[in-house]
Formats: structure tokens, C-alpha cells, sequence
């Protein structure tokens, strides 16, 4: 479906039309609700959504902006950190380290001990025992992503095609179990709710088998993207 058919048939299903039902109020309905699939998709399969994330590392710089909701879901990080070997980075907390974290005494306190990385705001602070150097694509994050925000609705692409090389769509497969949650929310919205259809009452089996048949797809696969290292509102210590 592309954002105008999925709007046009909860309309349809609903019996209203742009001044009953808003874009805004189905925008609205259907972004909480992608987000409640999605993590139905991630439940049968954590790696649906999984993305990499690479960066050149940069000399003397050891924070690394990111969006949010990739350092939210962190599900795995490694670095070039000598220009050529990669190495796993596990995360700690700064609250544990209790020492200034100017470069000399990251350097003393990770003399011998492997890297670590921690978050702070929108970034990562790498932790290691030499100094950062320039590495092209020298920093690689593995994340999981939600299927990214409907803001239109008048769009003519399939909404299970991404807006960014960064982001996700919303599987085909759901396209419809989405716009019934939809209507499903508008009827039960009313002062006196509208009655379901049988098949709106069975949602919850309709999505099942949706998230049943991804389960039969190649999940081995990966996307890497490239986030653009344009800015200076990293840290440099």
C-alpha cells in the first residue's frame, strides 16, 4: 500500500472521509500503532529491523553522534582502532569509572584492558589504550531500527520502502493488519463505539500470520549505512 491507499481505504472502511477523519488523527493513530507491530515483528525474529551503521573514525575524537534510536538499540559495536584489526567494544557505564576523562587518564586506565564504549546524550564515547587516528569506515554499529514515522499521507511509494538508506519501511505483509488497527482505533473512539467486522475483531490472528510468513524469508541479509560524519558536535578530548 502507498501512504494515499492506506489512507483512502480506512476512509472507505470507516465511512469517513479528509474532514472526518484528518490526516493528522490517522497519522496519529498509525504511528503508535507501527511502532506495536514492529515490535511484534521483532519479538519472532530480534534481527528483522537489524541495520549497520558505519563511520569513519577521526583523529583525537573519541564521541560519535548517532540518531537516538540507534544508540537505543545497540546490539553490537566494533572498531579499527590500530587502522586495519577490528575489535568488539562492549559497553560500561562513565558512572562506574569515577576518574577524569581527560585523554592522559584514559590512556593510563585502559593500559592493557580491552575497549569499551559508553553513551552519553546522542553519542558514543570510545575508552581505550592509544589515541583514536583517522580510519576510514573505522567504526561499525550494529543496531535495531523501528520502521521509520508515516508523515504523509498523499505519498504514491509503497510504504514498506524506505525514505533513507537509514531507515525502514513497514513489511507489505502488514500493510493491512496496519490499517485495520487503525480503523479498529477510530471506532473505538467514538462515545458509543461502532461495532467490528468479524474480520476486525480477529486482527490479532490476521497479524500473527503476517508475521509468520516474514518468518519465512531470508533474514540473513544486512544493509550498511554510511552516516555522514559532517559535524563537529562530536567530543574531542
Amino acid at each position: 500500500m502507498t501512504p494515499a491507499n492506506f489512507a483512502a481505504y480506512i476512509r472507505l472502511k470507516t465511512k469517513t472521509n479528509s474532514t472526518t477523519f484528518p490526516d493528522a488523527d490517522i497519522l496519529a493513530y498509525a504511528n503508535i500503532i507501527k511502532d506495536d507491530i514492529a515490535k511484534e515483528i521483532t519479538k519472532a525474529n530480534e534481527d528483522y529491523f537489524g541495520m549497520k551503521f558505519l563511520r569513519n573514525l577521526e583523529a583525537g575524537k573519541r564521541g560519535y553522534s548517532f540518531p537516538s534510536d540507534v544508540l537505543n538499540q545497540i546490539k553490537y559495536l566494533q572498531a579499527k582502532l590500530d587502522g586495519t584489526k577490528q575489535k568488539v567494544l562492549f559497553q560500561f557505564d562513565v558512572n562506574t569509572y569515577k576518574r577524569p576523562t581527560n585523554e592522559s587518564e584514559i590512556l593510563a586506565n585502559w593500559a592493557g584492558k580491552e575497549p569499551e564504549f559508553d553513551i552519553y546524550g546522542s553519542s558514543l564515547y570510545i575508552y581505550s589504550d592509544s589515541a583514536i587516528i583517522d580510519v576510514t569506515d573505522g567504526l561499525e554499529l550494529w543496531a535495531i531500527i523501528y520502521p521509520e514515522d508515516l508523515t504523509s499521507l498523499s505519498g504514491t511509494t509503497d510504504m514498506s520502502v524506505p525514505s533513507t538508506v537509514t531507515s525502514f519501511g513497514m513489511p507489505r505483509q502488514l500493510h493491512y493488519v496496519w490499517a485495520t488497527k487503525v480503523i479498529i482505533e477510530y471506532k473505538n473512539s467514538k462515545d458509543k463505539p461502532i461495532p467490528l467486522t468479524e474480520r476486525e475483531a480477529n486482527v490479532e490472528a490476521d497479524q500473527s500470520l503476517a508475521i509468520n510468513a516474514l518468518k519465512g524469508q531470508d533474514l540473513n541479509r544486512s544493509i550498511i549505512a554510511t552516516v555522514s560524519d559532517n559535524t563537529n558536535d562530536g567530543y574531542d578530548l
